[in-house]
């Protein structure tokens, strides 16, 4: 034990806490001042995948609004109230806010959308299916973690714990009925899961914790972000949730997560009363309803998938063309200047980041799927103009 930090039975004292991990897919020393969960949080929040997420999708696509939530500010608000309930609870704040941090970091551009995108890629490409069978943003931000994040010019994966692994890829799943999780199977192999019913419930309450509270942090805010974005207004949502959750999302956040602690205390489970979890499961149906998928959410919706699938088969194009970038315009320096700008960061994805990841074993459709999914909307944007719009030439 350190003499600079607390033991983690000081720090969480609830006998259902997780005090240790099973470890990490590559062995390495024990950290002196950080416990492990901890470390977790810094090699998320350091990663390049965590960063961009500030500019991907939570509901509207690339908002220039700056009080219109991005994919980022969703996974923060995760994680704060997470660790907030895991404290009250003392269970392992630490692990609750690693989880919370890098739930959604396999998410694909433009949301939600973007999934269904991408599977409609994957259905038409069956050398992906095999290995891919269908595109859920928790099953693929494993495969992100373990093989694609890296830390600036570190080598990627960022090599967690087998607890924060099991969180990210087991944290949706519930039909909207559920308002009590308890933990599932710690057995389970995470490597072999390839859907999301595999992925089954999470094997530790700071898991459940993240389950229940993803759904609490998108509901008021998208109910915040609509009426921002001139969607709804205040007078469009149902009397009963304002009166029993509150007016705004401060107010409804606080109503859900104190609800949590009281009926989740001393408990081998995490549970939200029958009442608020009915209203929780209507508010989201009324968001699905008046938000989701209202002709202003879904305006872009098709060009959007157009975007996805252009760049998909341009980018397949070129990475057969040149032999994964051993050939052509590549290894001539003077026509390297005519490159968009975007084959060259999906060269040097292919050749540099994940060189020691690839084998000529990986389809290039599974290369270019990990490249676009990477990608932030703007990103995405940028590169088809760049791809397909003409340029002068006099």
């Amino acid at each position: 034990m350190s003499k600079y930090r607390r033991s983690d039975r000081e720090l969480y004292t609830n006998p259902h806490a997780t005090l240790t991990t099973k470890g990490r897919k590559r062995s390495q020393k024990t950290d002196e001042f950080r416990t492990e969960f901890q470390r977790d949080v810094h090699r998320i929040i350091y990663s390049q995948s965590f960063r961009r997420l500030r500019h991907k999708t939570q509901v509207f696509y690339f908002p220039q609004n700056d009080h219109v939530s991005t994919r980022m500010d969703h996974v923060r608000f995760v994680a704060s109230a997470a660790r907030t309930v895991a404290r009250s609870l003392r269970l392992n704040e630490d692990l609750a806010e690693a989880i919370g941090l890098a739930h959604d970091i396999g998410h694909a551009p433009f949301g939600h959308q973007g999934e269904e995108f991408f599977n409609e890629i994957i259905s038409s490409h069956p050398v992906i299916q095999t290995l891919i069978p269908k595109f859920s943003h928790e099953v693929y931000g494993l495969r992100v973690v373990d093989y694609i994040a890296k830390r600036d010019r570190e080598k990627p994966g960022l090599n967690l714990t087998w607890e924060v692994r099991d969180g990210i890829i087991s944290h949706c799943g519930e039909d909207f009925k559920t308002c009590k999780l308890s933990k599932g199977d710690g057995s389970k192999d995470l490597d072999k899961i390839k859907t999301r019913e595999e992925a089954d419930l999470p094997a530790t309450l700071e898991g459940c914790i993240v389950r229940l509270i993803d759904k609490i942090a998108y509901a008021g805010k998208d109910v915040e972000d609509a009426i921002e974005a001139g969607i709804i207004n205040e007078n469009d949502i149902p009397k009963k949730f304002k009166e029993k959750l509150g007016k705004t999302n401060g107010m409804i956040i606080g109503t859900f997560v104190e609800d949590i602690i009281r009926n989740s205390l001393g408990k081998n489970y995490i549970k939200i009363s029958n009442e608020l979890g009915d209203l929780l499961h209507e508010l989201i149906k009324f968001n699905g309803k008046r938000i989701y998928h209202s002709p202003e959410a879904e305006e872009y919706k098709e060009q959007a998938g157009k975007t996805i699938q252009y760049l998909f088969n341009d980018l397949l194009s070129e990475i057969k063309r040149t032999s994964r970038f051993k050939a052509d315009r590549y290894s001539d320096p003077e026509k390297n200047g005519s490159v968009p700008v975007v084959y060259k960061i999906f060269k040097h994805f292919v050749v540099e980041d994940m060189k020691e990841i690839y084998t000529q074993e990986h389809p290039d459709e599974l290369i270019v799927l990990d490249f676009i999914a990477g990608m932030t909307d703007s990103f995405a944007i940028r590169s088809v103009s760049e791809i397909f719009i003409p340029k002068m030439i006099v």
